[in-house]
């Protein structure tokens, strides 16, 4: 039977408008997702979590990333193969870490690699060398149905009465509960996050405000 995926209701309130906007200070880099991009890469995850890795509903997943598009992408499709993205502590089944970490998860039985690369290719499409043993996160992902099949959660459980529909500027997360609220439920109530990574002055944050449009800040969430 087909299940609806974790994000299909933003699908249908307005698939193209930017969902998830990520500014990398560091690099100058600027990536942008609608609700269609973001769906498409939460339902190739999850059905990678799924087929590659078995995951179920009791597996625990730790990103070990620096805050990006892809430590932002990768728990919506954990989240729609039912699974729980963790941020930090060193149990958990699934890593997704950088090649730098790799070596850090030696322990742990699939460890998938992602590369810092701003248009999401892998390891050795932009030129670095997959560690041994290590899964190449997006030419796998890559390679999973753009249709979820699995038994997503509903969006609106990560709805919170104090978030509205609104778009907001935050400077990333440090844990599931910070990732829930400042993410999930902005995305739950019809609203919209840009992140801002790297050294962003006041100004600067300001500016990338008043560029996108802003209606809230860091503070309201």
């Amino acid at each position: 039977m087909v299940r609806m995926s974790l994000l299909q209701p933003l699908l249908r309130t307005d698939p193209a408008s930017p969902r998830l906007t990520v500014y990398n200070e560091t690099t100058g880099a600027r990536m942008e997702f609608s609700a269609t991009t973001l769906d498409n890469w939460a339902n190739k995850i999850g059905n990678m979590l799924l087929q590659e890795f078995d995951a179920d509903d009791d597996t625990q997943i730790r990103i070990d990333l620096p805050i990006s598009w892809q430590s932002a992408v990768i728990p919506l499709g954990i989240y729609n193969a039912g699974g729980t993205p963790l941020f930090t502590g060193d149990d958990a089944e699934i890593v997704f870490t950088t090649v730098e970490n790799f070596h850090d998860w030696s322990t742990t039985d699939d460890v998938v690699v992602v590369s810092d690369d701003p248009f999401g290719r892998g390891i050795e499409e932009s030129g670095g060398e997959l560690p041994l043993g290590a899964v190449d996160f997006s030419p796998t992902a890559r390679f999973y149905g753009d249709q979820f099949y699995g038994q997503a959660p509903a969006l609106a459980d990560f709805a919170q009465p104090d978030v509205t529909d609104e778009r907001y500027l935050i400077n990333g997360w440090s844990n599931k509960e910070e990732f829930d609220r400042r993410i999930m439920s902005v995305l739950a109530a019809d609203g919209s996050v840009v992140v801002v990574t790297g050294m962003a002055s006041t100004d600067r944050l300001a500016e990338i405000a008043q560029m996108e449009k802003v209606t809230h800040q860091l503070g309201d969430l």
